[in-house]
């Protein structure tokens, strides 16, 4: 593979990886920071000062590439990185009840000294480098790596452990049922983390994930604090010059394991009352969130209850567009849609005081965003849902085959109707790649 060719030897190091599709004609992939003065460009800063950082960089954005991309491509240059769903808390004044017991800052971003765009479609590869001598030497990493990529095993030390037990979840299930029939919210997303251990290489966790659920918005992450591995199917947001789009996901069913199954349950979803006024309230709300920064009349739904098919589940999509104001920027657009409706609930200020009380652990980056911010303003940030954070156990260590804590997500929306115990199930249902992944890579079938 290209990242593994180029950048997986570095501690950071970035892939954002799509498979070839109408959402989806490129991947990107990065190594380390540039340096600049003898500082690295690479920024964690808190939650009360993350916009701030990113406008900042904006301003000072200098573009000096060795080459110039194409200006089709959709990252020409800038910064990669994630906002955790902490980053809540610059946006509104909600509740701390919660701590975050995982390592990861609430913001990281980094301008990369080199990158690669690989454009599916074309096929085409396309390489920077803020260093004119370097574009050789990444040429002749990719014609003369040696790269294996035959499957690497790993131990599992201790399996995978649900933090919220079934009682305690169907609770949390009815307590956001007694506010909704109190009218304090129409619905609400709630979640349980899992754990393990395992002796592994969290790249070769990424490869295992991936060839089993390959989504639009994968990516994987190598960092000082650990490394993270998504298979997200979700967009938060796009920005395309003025073009705005958000790809809500709600509504889930395990997929059949018949042809004719899965067809019976993609109409059953399709057709049932309960998720489609569930999914359209969310796309009501997302229509919301962009008509505060989009030019009046522009917002529209284009897709609307859209079937998606991955390994274990199916989902209904829709697609939301608009043009973004004058007066508005790309930092504007973050603030207004971050985080999404479909993670939170509706209305979504309340449904996070909610979500704090009842939760047991902060959020951390799960349902948080990552992706790409360009030098021109370009956006594309995904739903950090199907997500693992892979952690070492001893500090400092390196992050190949080593013991490690694997964490984990899921979660489900609930409304009034909802059955708790149905409701559990999706939430596991949602686990299944990740685990399989992870009992694959151990032996553990």
């Amino acid at each position: 593979m290209i990242f593994a060719a180029l950048f997986r030897r570095f501690t950071v190091a970035t892939l954002l990886e799509s498979p070839p599709s109408s959402l989806s004609r490129y991947s990107i992939c990065a190594g380390p920071p540039r340096i600049i003065n003898h500082q690295p460009q690479l920024w964690t800063p808190a939650a009360d000062n993350i916009l701030a950082c990113l406008r900042k960089r904006l301003q000072q954005a200098s573009g000096n590439l060795s080459s110039a991309p194409p200006p089709s491509l959709p990252f020409t240059g800038g910064w990669l990185g994630w906002l955790g769903y902490d980053f809540a808390w610059e946006i509104e004044d909600l509740p701390r009840i919660n701590s975050d017991p995982l390592p990861f800052p609430v913001a990281y971003w980094y301008e990369p000294e080199a990158f690669a765009v690989l454009d599916h479609q074309q096929q085409e590869l396309w390489l920077a480098s803020s260093h004119p001598d370097q574009l050789d030497e990444l040429e002749d990493r990719l014609q003369y790596s040696d790269y294996d990529d035959s499957p690497v095993g790993g131990d599992l030390l201790k399996p995978s452990v649900l933090l919220t037990s079934h009682a305690d979840y169907k609770e949390m299930v009815r307590s956001a049922q007694e506010h909704i029939r109190a009218g304090d919210i129409f619905q609400a997303n709630l979640s349980t983390r899992f754990v393990a251990q395992a002796r592994l290489d969290p790249w070769d966790l990424y490869c295992r994930l991936y060839s089993i659920n390959p989504s639009p918005f994968a990516s994987y992450w190598q960092t000082p604090w650990g490394s993270v591995v998504s298979c997200s199917p979700e967009r938060l947001v796009q920005l395309r010059g003025e073009q705005v789009q958000v790809r809500p996901i709600a509504g889930t069913r395990a997929r059949g394991q018949t042809l004719t199954l899965d067809q019976c349950l993609a109409q059953e979803l399709s057709t049932n009352a309960k998720e489609q006024a569930e999914h359209i309230m969310l796309v009501d709300l997302e229509r919301n969130d962009l008509g505060r920064v989009c030019q009046w009349g522009s917002v529209v739904v284009d897709e609307l209850l859209t079937i998606e098919t991955y390994s274990h589940v199916m989902h209904l999509v829709s697609n939301i567009k608009g043009l973004l104001t004058p007066t508005h920027d790309v930092l504007s657009l973050i603030r207004a849609v971050f985080p999404g409706g479909t993670i939170t609930g509706c209305p979504k200020v309340r449904c996070m005081e909610i979500i704090e009380q009842l939760e047991p652990v902060r959020r951390s980056l799960f349902y948080g965003s990552c992706g790409y911010l360009d030098y021109r303003g370009h956006l594309d940030l995904n739903i950090l849902i199907r997500t693992l954070l892979v952690v070492p156990e001893h500090e400092f260590a390196p992050l190949r085959q080593q013991p490690v804590k694997i964490w984990g997500q899921v979660g489900a929306g609930i409304v009034a109707d909802s059955d708790p115990q149905k409701e559990w199930e999706e939430s596991l249902q949602k686990a299944q790649a990740q685990l399989i992944a992870l009992r694959q890579m151990t032996g553990h079938i």
